[in-house]
């Protein structure tokens, strides 16, 4: 299994952890902070929506670290792959809520269920077989009810 690492502006839908970029992490993040601030410039201090997107803010802090740290110590392996996929889906959860806000990017910031590729490719094929099998045994079952 290979990673992808590139700094560019993702594009596209992400599909799989090997995908997923420094990018996608930071444009995340940043969404969510200007989410956060609004919240806290619409509140009074210590109203418990200004503490509320303060709590917010430092438990997205907390959640985007194992994902940065999976770029930095990325070494190929599928036991990276899914540490990232892993970390990722819960920091895409705190934002889900936000997914019909002007500025969510939907194809990029999704729940992964891959690792690269080729896990996705293998699964499709998987899925392709078993649809197969299920008309198979439909259409023996239509005909011995004849």
């Amino acid at each position: 299994m290979s990673t992808v690492t590139e700094s560019a502006a993702p594009t596209g839908e992400l599909t799989h952890a090997a995908a997923l970029t420094e990018a996608d992490v930071d444009a995340l993040e940043a969404f969510l902070a200007a989410r956060f601030a609004s919240m806290r410039s619409a509140n009074d201090v210590y109203s418990d929506a200004y503490n509320a997107a303060m709590a917010l803010a430092d438990v997205v802090g907390d959640l985007v670290r194992p994902v940065r740290a999976s770029f930095r110590y990325d070494d190929g392996s599928p036991e990276l792959l899914r540490a990232r996929r892993h970390h990722w889906n819960r920091l895409r959860e705190v934002a889900e809520c936000w997914k019909n806000t002007d500025g969510y990017d939907q194809g990029r910031w999704g729940y992964l269920v891959y690792f690269d590729a080729s896990d996705e490719a293998s699964s499709a094929e998987h899925k392709r077989r078993r649809e197969e099998e299920q008309a198979a045994y439909e259409r023996d079952r239509l005909l011995r009810s004849l």
